[in-house]
């Protein structure tokens, strides 16, 4: 029944998407391109000590891959590649911080993919290629760069640099390896843009067909060195074939792939959890099913989908593969995928790798709550009761939505049980189950968050002998953010709970949030009404009241900024950062971020612009779809005083739908948001109430009048 279910589904996505692509273009001998060479700006040796190395086109590889979703259900991947590229990579062995990319270039009109209807199309209507024949990856400095380059060794680097297409230049963060010998040099870069950033998609086919914003770019090369004008022998040929072949009998499932799969790929694949919408990995047969999907995901950096990057300090639980795992995957793919196993052998999480907490303490919706629709963006409320008649410390959470097609995120806050009544005649007042809460709890005695979760989060277990204190009589607020812009289904949240009685040898934790401005102009300010500030918060004020028309400003103001300096950064994207001062010393445990679907890049730093400074986090690439807590192997010290830079960068909208975009609590809205999990040195100096900054936020708000 299964495959048979298997059959039907893809037979009806070929189809499908088979009658779109072939309306799309009337030429159903559409154009194929001929071979090209492409050639780029050659670099020179300074030295006798530098190497120049030269792209070879015949063994060299640029692609894209696109995520392609029909009636809002993803149905395909394409990829399109091509050989012609050229650029020349100098380094310089014994001093890297002299090694530098040259300009790469691709010639995009000899892209293909499976599909020369698609690739036509590709080309004419969006890369516009007859006019825009090439794009240029230009590269400025490498970051994390060792302090030598030895030959037969591979390292693992970032650049930073700039790609150009259809005449539009952006910025770009590649992850690149590479590693050479006597007379070559194999690498490869990835990197994840949007389309819109240079004006060739999304793309939508008659309201079906859609392609998501992001695309991943991805360059295999090999080149040889300048110098000797060696050509790739035999044996080379040899070495870059050893990735598999048919005629190979693949890896040892279970001594080689298994291994794999358990620590950076079961966690999220398992039935129930995040990633088990794209594919189940619960059995060897379902891992054999997918195994080219496995190697091309893999390959292309895809998967296993971990954000923080740059100079971000080590971090626990990294969901990462090496270039050998990567390797053993492309080549069990390329055997077929075999199994030296039972089909039905379970693949599970390696328990060194995945976080688990006792479900010491199970909370939840009695019924599950289902919105009415009339609302895009519903906040709800709903008390959660744990009856703690003691005070009681939780050392690990899973907040685990019960429909993840509608929850947006979720919250969850510790409030006094004097508040109690007050949280019982919201929900009374309110039709339906819980009470509206479009801003926050709205009830008096609500203090910090201590569980969350966001799209790609999972379990969180604190370190031994610290977790949040939670008074006697305590209740907690459960605030889920559903957003019905597809569907409207109904939800039970559940909340597990790992706790601890509170004694002498249990440490408090204290959550610090962090907050920043958002202003994000229109990248055609004269478009459009839309794209007045003005304009855009009178009509956020009729639909949603005072408070959230005066939430832009006060953040402005909170922050020391001002509008102009959002307008006046040129370019597709806008930053925005706010200094916070640290009010207590202490380890900082966990950290975050939070921006919606325009974001991306967040980052974190400790005494900007000082000799101190210090990245604390960063995310080089935003996805929204994989967000989470991190916690440090290392923790790291702040004292008072101490300055936290909270920093987002946007991608301004583009197209005739564009708008200026401010801080609101709708998906199509934006945020800018963190919060630090700190152990204190001293308990006793820390102070009683929030941070200055969310204390005036709020403060400002209450203060305010809602006519």
């Amino acid at each position: 029944m299964k495959n048979r279910r298997l059959v039907l589904g893809v037979l009806f996505v070929i189809v499908a998407a088979g009658l779109v692509w072939f309306l799309m273009s009337s030429d159903e001998k559409a154009d194929q391109p001929a071979p090209v060479v492409v050639s780029a700006p050659e670099l020179e040796a300074t030295s006798e000590s530098q190497r120049v190395f030269r792209i070879d086109q015949d063994r060299s590889t640029a692609r894209y891959q696109a995520f392609e979703e029909f009636f809002d259900a993803t149905v395909g991947s394409p990829i399109g590649e091509t050989s012609a590229i050229a650029g020349d990579i100098l380094i310089h062995p014994g001093n890297p911080e002299d090694s530098h990319f040259g300009t790469i270039v691709v010639n995009l009109e000899s892209l293909e993919s499976d599909s020369r209807m698609r690739d036509s199309r590709l080309r004419k209507a969006y890369l516009e290629s007859a006019k825009y024949p090439e794009a240029e990856m230009s590269f400025g400095r490498f970051l994390n760069l060792p302090e030598s380059f030895e030959k037969g060794e591979e390292y693992a680097l970032r650049l930073e640099g700039d790609l150009t297409v259809k005449g539009i230049t952006a910025p770009a963060v590649w992850d690149v390896t590479l590693g050479f010998d006597d007379a070559y040099l194999r690498g490869s870069a990835r990197t994840q843009v949007l389309m819109s950033t240079y004006g060739v998609g999304p793309i939508s086919i008659a309201g079906l067909l859609n392609t998501r914003d992001e695309v991943s770019l991805a360059v295999d090369l090999v080149a040889f060195d300048v110098a000797s004008g060696s050509e790739l022998d035999a044996s080379a040929d040899r070495q870059l074939a050893s990735a598999g072949g048919s005629g190979s009998d693949g890896p040892s499932f279970a001594e080689e792939i298994l291994p794999i799969l358990s620590s950076a790929c079961v966690g999220c694949h398992q039935p129930g959890d995040v990633g088990a919408g794209n594919w189940s990995l619960a059995t060897a047969e379902d891992a054999a099913e997918f195994a080219d999907d496995l190697a091309l995901v893999t390959r292309l950096g895809y998967m296993p989908p971990w954000k923080p990057g740059g100079a971000t300090p080590k971090l626990r639980h990294e969901r990462t593969l090496n270039a050998a795992q990567r390797e053993k995957l492309q080549q069990w793919a390329a055997a077929g995928g075999p199994l030296d196993v039972a089909p039905s052998t379970p693949v599970l999480p390696s328990e060194a790798d995945i976080v688990q907490v006792r479900a010491d303490l199970v909370l939840g919706l009695s019924e599950p709550y289902q919105g009415t629709g009339g609302l895009t963006d519903d906040y709800r409320c709903f008390l959660l009761d744990p009856s703690f008649a003691e005070d009681t410390f939780v050392t690990g959470f899973l907040l685990e939505p019960g429909e993840r097609r509608v929850v947006h995120h979720a919250l969850v806050y510790v409030a006094s049980g004097d508040a109690r009544d007050d949280a019982v005649a919201a929900a009374t007042r309110d039709s339906g189950r819980g009470w509206e809460c479009f801003g926050g709890p709205g009830i008096p005695g609500v203090g910090g968050v201590i569980a969350s979760w966001v799209p790609g989060q999972t379990a969180t277990k604190q370190p031994e002998g610290a977790g949040f204190l939670v008074p006697a009589t305590s209740f907690f607020v459960l605030q889920v953010h559903y957003n019905y812009e597809t569907e409207v289904l109904p939800d039970q949240t559940s909340l597990i709970l790992q706790t601890e009685a509170a004694d002498e040898d249990l440490m408090a934790l204290q959550s610090v949030p962090l907050i920043a401005p958002v202003e994000i102009p229109c990248s055609d300010p004269t478009i459009g009404p839309q794209c007045d500030r003005n304009h855009v918060l009178s009509e956020r004020r009729e639909a949603e009241g005072f408070r959230a028309a005066i939430v832009p400003s006060l953040l402005l103001h909170l922050c020391g900024r001002n509008i102009a300096e959002f307008q006046e950064q040129d370019g597709p994207t806008v930053t925005s950062w706010c200094d916070i001062s640290m009010r207590f010393a202490g380890q900082i445990i966990e950290l975050g971020g939070h921006m919606h679907t325009l974001g991306n890049r967040f980052s974190l730093t400790l005494n900007p612009e000082t000799s101190e400074e210090q990245l604390l986090f960063e995310i080089p690439q935003w996805d929204f779809n994989w967000q989470g807590r991190y916690q440090y192997e290392a923790p790291i010290h702040v004292t008072k005083g101490d300055i936290v830079r909270i920093s987002c960068t946007w991608n301004k909208s583009s197209g005739e739908e564009q708008k200026y975009t401010t801080w609101g609590e709708g998906t199509q809205d934006e945020m800018c948001l963190s919060s630090l999990t700190i152990l204190p040195d001293d308990p006793a100096n820390v102070p009683s109430r929030r941070s200055g900054l969310l204390q005036g936020f709020r403060g400002l708000l209450d203060s305010g009048d809602d006519r």
